[in-house]
């Protein structure tokens, strides 16, 4: 006998900010990340509406500093959790909340993960967690999908 429950999310997706530029997105290529997967990836929003500008590889060992105007795609830093696959911070501008860049933190043995690069996307554009099974933004990866409802730009 199967007890498991669905689990339904009540209202809708909820951005906590946005950039009001496009973002370029490096990739720090110790993360093993490859452009065209992260093409991949910015297509899936881009036909939601947002726009991104272009997409680099950095061979640079120091390839950890995210600047401004960009989402930067690089290894974790100190005290990542072994049982995430991966994380993302945002830094805003304080009198208007405006994304002003993003870091993506992503172990290289999680690069190829289907739909990863994409989720973590959406919380550099300021999309939190929604707990809709199926849904793009879900906290648990293995719930996750390719759900856009209420992402749309």
């Amino acid at each position: 006998m199967d007890h498991r429950v669905e689990v339904f999310a009540i209202g809708s997706p909820y951005q906590k900010s946005s950039w009001l530029a496009e973002p370029h997105i490096r990739i720090c290529a110790d993360t093993k990340v490859t452009a065209l997967r992260a093409s991949q990836a910015v297509r899936y929003w881009e036909r939601l509406g947002y726009k991104f500008g272009g997409i680099s590889t950095d061979y640079s060992p120091l390839c950890m500093n995210a600047r401004f105007g960009e989402i930067l795609i690089t290894l974790p830093e100190s005290g990542f959790g072994g049982s995430h696959i991966a994380s993302t911070k945002i830094y805003t501008k304080i009198d208007n909340n405006a994304i002003v860049k993003a870091k993506i933190f992503i172990m290289p043995k999680h690069s190829k993960k289907e739909r990863v690069i994409e989720h973590e996307i959406g919380h550099a554009l300021g999309w939190s967690h929604y707990n809709q099974k199926f849904h793009m933004m879900h906290p648990n990866w293995f719930m996750g999908g390719y759900d856009s409802k209420g992402l749309r730009k």
